[in-house]
């Protein structure tokens, strides 16, 4: 079944770093059958991060290139990285699914609601400084990266206030089925 881009819903994971809207987001994409659209970056990958899975790694220089073609839908920088979701990736993802999701942080989230209008919805995933920094500890995250998250947080967990949904993650079972049942809320239960 082939259909548009005008006519996909998109789910848009956003929230703060280290929350484990990833987790979730992957969870419930594998279980529900929606469709991963991958951002671009030109970070290097990170020790478990394959190119293709987590992110299209590129260079800096291919990347502004697209950019410059005007082939991204969104685009970010974020400590001197660059991040995008191509429009091709997005209707490839449409051209057979009705509902596809992006994680992307708010500029990415503010893009697609402007894009999508009512057929982008924004699913805010939240957890509390300390509890985000005892997960990353427990999983032997680097100081670096720990660093990273904790600097952003407070840029990061102000943007709930404009998502349609929000949930605090305190205990990832229960707050997958909380998003599992907002996301069940805007779509029929077929969705590819």
């Amino acid at each position: 079944m082939s259909i548009g881009i005008e006519q996909g819903t998109i789910l848009v994971f956003v929230g703060t770093s280290g929350a484990g809207r990833k987790t979730i987001a992957h969870q419930l994409g594998k279980e529900l059958g929606l469709q991963y659209i991958i951002s671009h970056t030109t970070r290097e990958p990170r020790p478990h991060e394959s190119n293709g899975q987590a992110y299209y790694f590129t260079t800096r220089r291919e990347f502004i290139d697209a950019d410059i073609r005007g082939e991204f839908i969104q685009t970010a920088e974020i400590d001197n990285h660059f991040y995008g979701i191509k429009r091709s990736d997005v209707e490839a993802a449409f051209a057979n699914h009705s509902v596809a999701y992006v994680i992307v942080n708010r500029s990415g989230a503010n893009k697609f609601k402007y894009e999508f209008k009512d057929r982008a919805i924004r699913l805010f995933i939240y957890a509390n400084k300390q509890l985000i920094l005892e997960r990353l500890e427990a999983r032997n995250v680097s100081d670096e990266v720990i660093s990273h998250y904790l600097n952003h947080y407070i840029e990061e967990v102000s943007y709930r206030k404009e998502c349609e949904h929000v949930f605090e993650n305190l205990e990832l079972a229960a707050t997958t089925q909380q998003v599992k049942d907002a996301i069940l809320s805007h779509i029929p239960a077929t969705t590819s």
